[in-house]
């Protein structure tokens, strides 16, 4: 909508309006924070032509204008921005033009930029004029507190799912830009929705979100745990075929055509069930064969679940029936939900600077390629063996050790308290008395011995 200057005959701008639709779309009213920046996204639709002498004159715009707290923004009105001026406020950066863009950014936002803007163009004919209404209001707070809200009503998730996170304030801030963080540590989203797909254990953790430009409105924590399904394991595997066969009185190469791995089954021939079979199309996603058909055999299963647990056997097939053969026994899988612990290779936790020691992560299972995250008081360390060595020790290496395997967040340990003892430090003042007192006591020796020889 736009209000047109008193001077134009109000039954013709009416009848001119309706016609050729012209006026100003304004962004929806905006939230700032004081100091961040905004940009006010803004077209609008000139009056293209007038009528003059019986004949359409096209129109030119000349100025625009935005103005403050002000309907009409004409005249004398103060303006935050004017084209024809040279002494615009510097925190308002016009980034339209003069043919329908009258977009306007405003920088370092204060608490005097809340008001309600309006923006007015003016052409070389007076009839042209108009201002936008009904404006777009902008608010500028201090800072509030942000909140996150989940796509999912629960918190705890498994792996492979996917979740977002909204970073919200009652305010709805136009434009938001905030900062995530994980465990305290910054994220590269910008963004008011963090979107975490898939989910791995690596996802867990306390998150928190702010406006870029309020560091007073950062929210409360919000914890998210990833639940494990499943590891990886990798069973290494080789094999030997027969090479050749003599057929009249020659060797025959033999060619391996076809490699099959199946669970609980001897022989692992049709019609037995396989996990992997080289000359299907439908194998099981998660059984992934890395070896080739020349004497590695290497299996690997993603994302294990209970029903993999049992015997598994590796059968190759050749170009030769009397060359095919299944390798007993197998391979025994076991999948276990686990709660790691911590032994020590001293009996107690208390140790002394100087002297080494070491931890290792164990379990009732024993674990394929164990790979584990070691911590100390909560904090994540570099190893990721099962065998943490620690020496020469130092008071730094004093803590509460928690170790579990990387795949799966529900085994961590119950944590070992190990406690280093710094050598005990003789005071100066001490030692002179102690030399004193060795002096004094030789000197009532001697002082003695003569006594008695005389």
């Amino acid at each position: 909508m736009a209000v047109w200057d008193k001077k134009v005959p109000w039954g013709f701008l009416l009848m001119l309006t309706g016609a050729v639709g012209v006026g100003v779309n304004y962004p929806a009213p905006v939230c700032a924070v004081t100091g961040s920046t905004v940009t006010l996204l803004c077209t609008f639709t000139p009056l293209r032509s007038v009528g003059q002498d019986g004949r359409e004159v096209s129109t030119e715009i000349i100025r625009v204008v935005w103005c403050r707290n002000h309907q009409i923004c004409q005249g004398s009105t103060p303006s935050v921005f004017d084209s024809s001026s040279g002494n615009n406020n510097p925190r308002y950066k016009y980034l339209g033009d003069k043919k329908g863009n009258c977009t306007l950014q405003i920088t370092d936002v204060q608490k005097e930029d809340e008001a309600t803007l309006h923006f007015r163009i003016e052409a070389n004919d007076s009839r042209a004029h108009f201002t936008g209404q009904p404006g777009v209001n902008v608010t500028v707070s201090d800072g509030t507190r942000m909140q996150i809200k989940s796509s999912r009503g629960d918190r705890e998730l498994r792996r492979g799912e996917n979740v977002t996170l909204y970073c919200t304030a009652l305010c709805t801030f136009h434009q938001l830009e905030v900062t995530w963080f994980r465990d305290g540590h910054a994220l590269s989203e910008s963004g008011p929705a963090l979107h975490i797909i898939p989910l791995t254990a690596r996802d867990s953790g306390t998150y928190t979100c702010g406006l870029k430009a309020s560091v007073s409105s950062l929210s409360l924590p919000y914890s998210l745990k990833v639940e494990e399904e499943g590891s990886t394991v990798t069973l290494l595997c080789t094999f030997t075929p027969l090479k050749f066969f003599i057929q009249n009185g020659r060797a025959v190469l033999i060619e391996i055509i076809r490699v099959v791995w199946c669970q609980n089954d001897d022989y692992c021939q049709f019609p037995a069930l396989s996990v992997y079979n080289s000359s299907s199309q439908n194998n099981n996603p998660r059984y992934k064969y890395l070896g080739d058909k020349k004497g590695n055999c290497t299996l690997q299963i993603t994302d294990v679940q209970k029903e993999d647990e049992g015997s598994l056997r590796f059968r190759m097939e050749a170009d030769y029936t009397r060359a095919h053969f299944t390798g007993p026994p197998g391979v025994n899988v076991t999948v276990s939900d686990v709660q790691m612990q911590i032994n020590s290779s001293r009996g107690d936790g208390k140790l002394r600077r100087g002297e080494t020691v070491t931890l290792y992560c164990t379990a009732l299972c024993t674990f394929h390629q164990l790979e584990v995250t070691w911590y100390r008081d909560g904090h994540a360390l570099s190893e990721s063996g099962p065998a943490l060595q620690l020496g020469p020790l130092t008071a730094r290496d004093s803590g509460k050790y928690t170790c579990g395997l990387k795949t799966s967040s529900s085994s961590l340990s119950l944590p070992y308290s190990l406690k280093v003892k710094e050598e005990e430090k003789v005071a100066p003042l001490l030692i002179v008395r102690l030399v004193l007192f060795t002096l004094h006591s030789v000197l009532i020796v001697i002082a003695a011995s003569i006594f008695i020889k005389r």
